[in-house]
């Protein structure tokens, strides 16, 4: 239906008239007409992005050019705004992602997974789920997703794995990958660029800064708790059927194969080793800037004899459009930032809570994150939606800013029960077609409950333990 030409020009000309209707209704006390006019351009573009009755990215370009339109900040102020230090580390994350993609690295890994797990699918997806979650550390997660799914999908043809949604082994294998990707993203600031939008926004908004090191402690309590039940919930669920021995032997055969490491690919995994080492030192040496690691840690994949990644795929493979949808959506937060929009809003909608518990308010929050981003389907956008008012709110309540940044990052990232988001629905989409909407809802709901209930207790207690503001 989202096709349909009728379809698309419906939804635009909602969209539209929204904003039409917001320009003649009367400004509220304390909100300004511009500050008025955002927030009826924010909900048209909501509109737009749900439908994506015109590309993700040219909303969000959209987006971008209503701040100097309506006089709120000056062009190039506005376009200067947009510029976060998320672009520039892209730059090297998508780098690193393309050695592990190219090398012989990945296809190590598998073999040695299904060395330790043998017949027992259920080892073979958990080994398959850690391994993805610890190189989503390094690696954005649709990334990682799209260098995982031929590896998935490699087993399953050496299984005999027959496509279509009858395979409990497909199922819980590709759907443990995606949640995984999730999961092991929220351990690091660069796991995810989706993490570093957060970040910047809530700096942007709040002046509160999270630094690596206290970032990567809450992220590994969410993950070390997060990953085994969202495991257990999928080898629960759909009980997979076990590897067959003729499907070990063949693996096996190939890994054999490989010859030792090349020297790009030692030199490539100590220069990623060593980027991730300075970044988690950043945190108490300030030199170590991230994108100044960054930058460095790219210019040496490249560095001769070493050749870790051809550069024409490198600027044809990796996903600009992520740092260009970033660009759009955090000039528009600071022009609605600018307005004071967002904070009249979380006034005029939790001003009259103030006596309701902020844990209440939190559960409120974390559960409407987790439903927005399942049918918002840009973690950047949502971030772009979500971190400024969220994190306001709870300065203006008292409580932890860090562990709101850490709830919006979460639910920025992660969609776990429908397969809109681009993570789920590049193997959702595949003519192999090996689970349904319904399949990923069976297993979905386990870890978007633990991820809310950790986002609401948890974090906040551990944020204050840890004494961040």
């Amino acid at each position: 239906m989202r096709e349909k030409a009728s379809f698309r020009i419906t939804c635009m000309a909602a969209a539209v008239l929204i904003v039409i209707i917001t320009a003649f209704i009367p400004t509220p006390e304390g909100l300004s007409f511009e500050g008025k006019m955002q927030l009826g351009i924010l909900l048209g573009c909501v509109v737009l992005w749900i439908s994506e009755a015109i590309p993700i990215l040219a909303t969000a370009w959209l987006f971008a050019a209503s701040v100097p339109i309506m006089g709120i900040m000056a062009p190039m102020d506005t376009w200067m705004a947009g510029v976060s230090v998320a672009m520039v580390v892209c730059i090297s994350c998508f780098a690193f992602a393309l050695f592990v993609q190219k090398s012989s690295i990945s296809l190590r890994i598998i073999a040695l997974i299904l060395r330790w797990s043998k017949n027992d699918s259920n080892k073979a997806i958990a080994g398959m789920m850690i391994a993805t979650a610890l190189l989503s550390t390094i690696i954005d997660d649709l990334i990682l997703v799209l260098m995982m799914l031929p590896f998935a999908y490699k087993i399953l043809d050496e299984n005999h794995t027959p496509w279509g949604s009858k395979s409990n082994l497909a199922k819980a294998l590709i759907l443990g990958i995606a949640f995984a990707s999730y999961i092991g993203g929220w351990i690091t600031p660069v796991g995810s660029v989706v993490n570093i939008f957060a970040m910047q926004f809530a700096e942007q908004a709040t002046g509160v800064t999270v630094t690596f090191a206290n970032w990567m402690v809450l992220g590994f309590i969410m993950c070390i708790v997060t990953l085994p039940l969202a495991y257990l919930g999928i080898i629960k669920i759909f009980k997979p059927e076990p590897i067959t021995d003729e499907a070990l032997q063949r693996i096996e055969s190939e890994y054999k194969a490989l010859p030792h490491l090349t020297k790009d690919e030692i030199w490539g995994s100590l220069v990623i080793l060593g980027a991730l080492i300075l970044w988690i030192l950043s945190s108490w040496f300030p030199q170590f800037d991230l994108v100044v690691v960054g930058l460095v840690a790219f210019g040496l994949m490249f560095l001769p004899p070493f050749k870790c990644i051809n550069f024409r795929e490198y600027a044809k493979e990796s996903a600009w459009e992520v740092v260009m949808l970033n660009w759009g959506v955090g000039c528009f937060v600071a022009g609605i930032t600018a307005t004071g929009a967002m904070t009249w809003l979380v006034n005029a909608i939790f001003g009259s809570m103030s006596a309701i518990p902020l844990v209440v308010i939190l559960l409120l929050v974390a559960i409407f994150a987790c439903v927005l981003h399942n049918i918002l389907p840009a973690g950047a956008a949502v971030a772009g939606l979500l971190t400024v008012p969220v994190t306001t709110l709870v300065m203006s309540l008292g409580g932890s800013v860090t562990a709101a940044i850490m709830l919006c990052a979460v639910f920025s990232t992660a969609a776990f029960m429908i397969p809109l988001d681009l993570c789920v629905y590049v193997a959702y989409s595949s003519e192999r077609k090996y689970f349904t909407m319904l399949d990923q809802v069976k297993v979905g709901w386990v870890p978007s409950v633990v991820a809310i209930a950790m986002v609401v207790f948890v974090m906040p207690a551990v944020s204050g333990v840890m004494g961040l503001a």
